[in-house]
């Protein structure tokens, strides 16, 4: 039941991950996979046109790659995870300093069977580099930590996930689930 439950949370952080900035408004190419990433369940159309938008000669650089992590956590979304995978590295390639380009890729390897020690590691990554959205990719580590088996660790990143942002109730949810026991170490 926990590891069902840590799977279907782990697409929190699957959201659109590299916005353009705030004063550039999206165009309309990279709406189209912004739209794939804000579904809850993208359609196969959705994907499509993503596809077809990214493959579109002379887009710049910046507006590429979060049509990358766009596709890429819809692909998540979607359950096709090895095309999720590919479309992280592909933008980790490119931008190698985009953290959440390593935490979602550490998100779809969580929910591939056997991975978690490698999600785990490349989320850890993405937290070193500083996401913009610290919060998130410590749940999202906490949740790989939880279906690797390490609950310590899990109930470690769900505290340090509700410190970073005390106004997200997500963490302190799943903090609920976890309980402390002190016990006394006889020595003889």
């Amino acid at each position: 039941m926990a590891m069902r439950r840590a799977f279907a949370l782990l697409v929190l952080l699957a959201g659109p991950a590299l916005a353009q900035d705030a004063a550039e408004p999206d165009p309309p190419e990279a709406r189209i996979c912004r739209d794939a990433a804000d579904s809850p369940r993208p359609s196969r159309g959705q994907l499509a046109r993503c596809d077809r938008a990214i493959a579109l000669p002379g887009l710049p650089m910046p507006v590429r790659l979060a049509m990358l992590l766009n596709r890429g956590s819809a692909r998540v979304k979607a359950g096709q995870l090895a095309g999720a995978v590919a479309d992280f590295d592909l933008a980790i390639k490119a931008a190698p300093g985009v953290a959440e380009a390593w935490i979602n890729k550490g998100i779809a390897l969580a929910r591939i069977e056997g991975r978690a020690a490698e999600a785990i590691a490349l989320i850890t990554h993405g937290l070193e580099i500083g996401p913009k959205s610290p919060a998130r990719a410590y749940f999202a580590r906490a949740q790989a930590h939880e279906v690797a088996g390490n609950l310590k660790a899990a109930m470690e990143d769900f505290a340090a996930a509700a410190r970073a942002d005390p106004d997200w109730p997500a963490p302190a949810e799943e903090l609920k689930r976890f309980h402390v026991e002190r016990r006394k170490v006889l020595r003889g």
